[in-house]
This record gives structure tokens, sequence and C-alpha cells, in this order.
């Protein structure tokens, strides 16, 4: 699965979040680092860290597949040793069973693979949209705090931080908003981020 980032393109770009200014005044300009606020908060944590789950849970489903396919090539590898050295022994009838255990087993060891990889792609499928919905459940309870902020400081206009070739520190409010989303993340007993809600699934892909 394609890793997704937290930061879509509906947030590359934020704009006149302040009430209006009197025609006359220039517009009061701010630059925010939407990784940073991704990255840092614990809100974008929490998002990352269920994202990084669907990856995890999708290579640990692999390494399960992988496993299980060398086992069964030892296993084919195992008859066609014990068919060569008892070749010379083995009647006709008897070495055709043989070969038809091995032929059996090789097949089931090709239709595990087929279906393998048709599972491990709607897994992929399946967390790539479950990962797409995070990041636009995040996208939309992120947008208030940074609204607030540019409220809280008679910000105009924000600009994401990948667009401006230099930036001010003092202008970057990426900290307020940082700010703003923790003190507003829900904390379990132990002090840490409570989970988010679960990204709805799609309906299951066609067998």
């Amino acid at each position: 699965m394609r890793k997704t980032s937290l930061l879509a393109a509906g947030l590359c770009a934020l704009a006149a979040v302040a009430t209006a200014q009197e025609p006359a005044k220039s517009p009061k300009i701010a630059i925010i680092d939407l990784n940073r606020v991704s990255s840092e908060s614990v809100m974008g944590k929490n998002y990352a860290s269920q994202i990084e789950k669907l990856e995890n849970d999708i290579k640990a489903e692999g390494a399960k597949k992988q496993t299980d396919l060398q086992k069964m090539d030892a296993a084919i590898k195992a008859l066609r040793d014990e068919l060569d050295k008892q070749s010379s022994v083995l009647s006709p009838e008897a070495r055709d069973r043989k070969e038809q255990e091995i032929l059996k087993k090789s097949r089931e060891r090709d239709a595990y693979v087929e279906d393998g990889q048709r599972e491990l792609t709607r897994m992929r499928e399946r967390a790539q949209a479950q990962a797409e919905a995070l990041n636009a459940e995040f996208q939309t309870k992120i947008r208030p705090h940074i609204e607030a902020a540019a409220k809280e400081k008679g910000i105009d206009i924000i600009l994401n931080s990948q667009v401006a070739l230099t930036v001010n520190k003092d202008f970057d409010i990426s900290q307020a908003v940082i700010a703003k989303a923790d003190a507003a993340t829900p904390k379990t007993a132990a002090g840490t981020a409570a989970p988010a809600a679960p990204a709805p699934k799609p309906s299951p892909s066609p067998q």
C-alpha cells in the first residue's frame, strides 16, 4: 500500500480565515508548517499510528503467507528427494502414486500463491480507503484549530510553508495550532491521547 500522508491537497493553502478587515488595511499573512502539525500534535500522531497499523497488518499477513509458502516448498522438495532415493526399488504403481502426490501438492502450492496475492491486494485496497478516510477526518478536525489560531492572532491569510521560498519564524503559527489541537484532544487516564474513531470500512471487493 502506497503510504498516505496526513497532509492532503485540501490543506495545502488556507486563506482568509479571520473576520473582514477595513478595505484600506493590508492583509496580515502567516505561515503554517502542516508537516510539523501532523507529526508533532497529539491528534496527528494518533491518526499516523492508525495508518501505520494498517500497513503493519498487511506486512504481517504477507510474512505469514511467505512462511506458509516456504513450508509447502519444503514438503514438496522432501517428496521429490524421497522419490529420487526410492526410485530404483519402487514399483511402477508406487512411483506413479508418489508423482501424483507431488503434482497435487505443487498445484495446491500454486493455488495458494494466487489466492494469497488476491487477498493481499484486497487488503491493500481496503487499507488505502481507510487511510484516505482517516486523512479526511484529520483535515476536518484540525481545521477549526487553524482557524482559531488565525483569529486569535488577527491573521487574514495563511499559507503552507512549502510554498514559501523563505520563512521568518515570527510569522509561523504552527506551534499555536499544535497547542490548540493538543488542548482539545481528549486524554485517557494514562495521559495519552484517546484513540480516534475508526474510519468506516468500505464494502469488500468482489471475489
